[in-house]
């Protein structure tokens, strides 16, 4: 909709700013059933297109799967004309709402095609349901904005790179210290050299999905205090590149007053919040890691490893022309460490106001930034936090 306060481009350019920044959830009545399936329309015909040509049947002849491959693409366009027949629209004319018709016809038109063309009712079925799995994959993905929060996150990743390298510089000494005692003890080359894989797989994954729910826990109250400003001079003060500028705060009074989340938007935030942190996380593991492989060449040779472990042989990549040796038994050993002290950076950064202040200040700028724009444009459209009606909580 157009609100009486904001022109109908600048709108427009603010929702376009709020999709970059993977936050399509503080677009005013943003939904699925307009803003989610109709950017996903040219995906879902692509799809159908291939699904017309795999239905074809390898015992025809060349002109018998022709014909079917031009019946299915008649089936496609005479379908897209015939919906849009049915809602009044011009028969080609692109939709600005995709309603359960829509989609019943994807799921359910390409898997007739297997059905007529030889019977295969197995080929019919599976189709559906690779439809069905394919249809909710493109909801989550763009309901949430994913290709824009990758981008986002891809893009401050040297600037976090630069923060994890002042992290390192400022607590190497003190991880040196805890981490050394743990690399450098018999018992845990015991226990790496029984890991396989899959344990190890897991035994990582575990030390990384703690660090991910202390970042998880500290959301709520982050969020709190990132939405709420105590004047419009502030919210204003804020807006650095956003297509809203501070000349479109006058007339605006009292203190900003903007709705409250809804589910969809605390899963938005939230997902920006714990991807940014995930990749310092990850980064912190990956460093710490290394450095321990490197240091582990250099000062546990072959035979330590034999006596630290019951193996009889040991068996690894050799670095040419170092005579080093890389093991798995180091490796895991290494990475264990590593990943335990992507946890400890975490609860650091979620316990300790210093760590927060330097390694999670981009983040926290950035979205105290969209929160303003929020509050701002919501405003401007005469939506406030008693008056927010007829939202859609795709």
């Amino acid at each position: 909709m157009t609100g009486q306060g904001l022109a109908p481009e600048l709108q427009k350019a603010t929702e376009r700013w709020f999709l970059r920044r993977g936050i399509p959830h503080f677009i005013d009545q943003y939904n699925a059933r307009e803003d989610v399936f109709t950017r996903a329309l040219p995906i879902l015909s692509l799809v159908f297109v291939v699904e017309i040509f795999v239905a074809t049947d390898a015992n025809w002849l060349w002109w018998q799967n022709t014909l079917a491959v031009g019946a299915g693409a008649a089936l496609l366009a005479g379908s897209y004309a015939g919906v849009n027949h049915l809602r009044g629209r011009p028969l080609f004319q692109r939709p600005n709402a995709v309603n359960a018709i829509e989609l019943a016809i994807f799921v359910v038109l390409p898997a007739l095609l297997p059905l007529v063309i030889g019977g295969r009712w197995r080929a019919a079925l599976m189709t559906m349901l690779v439809n069905v799995v394919i249809l909710a994959l493109v909801y989550l993905w763009l309901l949430y904005g994913v290709i824009p929060m990758l981008r986002w996150a891809m893009s401050h990743m040297w600037t976090e790179i630069g923060g994890i390298f002042r992290l390192i510089g400022r607590s190497l000494p003190l991880v040196l210290v805890f981490s050394m005692f743990i690399f450098l003890n018999a018992e845990m080359w015991q226990v790496a050299a029984d890991f396989t894989p899959a344990y190890f797989a897991a035994a990582i994954s575990v030390l990384l999905g703690l660090a991910s729910l202390f970042v998880v826990l500290r959301l709520p109250r982050e969020v709190d205090a990132l939405r709420r400003f105590d004047s419009w001079d502030q919210v204003c003060g804020l807006l650095s590149d956003a297509p809203l500028g501070s000349i479109d705060c006058d007339g605006l009074d009292g203190k900003p007053n903007p709705p409250r989340l809804r589910r969809a938007d605390w899963i938005n935030v939230g997902m920006i919040w714990w991807f940014s942190q995930l990749v310092q996380i990850v980064l912190v593991a990956v460093l710490i890691g290394s450095f321990y492989v490197v240091f582990g060449a250099f000062t546990v040779r072959e035979t330590t490893i034999l006596q630290w472990t019951t193996d009889t042989a040991v068996s690894g990549v050799n670095l040419p022309g170092t005579g080093l040796v890389v093991t798995w038994e180091l490796v895991t050993v290494a990475g264990f460490i590593g990943a335990f002290s992507a946890l400890q950076f975490a609860i650091s950064a979620v316990t300790d106001e210093t760590y927060r202040q330097e390694f999670l200040a981009d983040l926290v700028n950035e979205l105290r930034e969209a929160f303003a724009v929020r509050a701002l444009y919501l405003a401007k459209l005469g939506v406030t936090a008693s008056g927010r009606s007829g939202l859609d909580e795709s």
